[in-house]
């Protein structure tokens, strides 16, 4: 498993920074929220998306 997933599996699962690398990998290898975290790097959010799409559609609609 990639450096960057085990990162952002870190972050959303809030794990503690004493759990290694090796065991995330190990615990979350082949889980939704692996495929998740990996997926949430090349990604935007569809929140995000959304708020884009209608900023540029309605410019009045932007968060100030």
């Amino acid at each position: 498993m990639d450096k960057e997933v085990i990162d952002a599996i870190r972050a959303k699962e809030q794990l503690p920074e004493t759990m290694t690398d090796s065991e995330i990998a190990q615990e979350y290898k082949g889980t939704y929220t692996a495929a998740r975290a990996a997926i949430s790097l090349d990604h935007k959010p569809l929140d995000q998306v959304l708020a884009d799409t209608m900023a540029k559609i309605f410019p009045f609609m932007r968060k100030k």
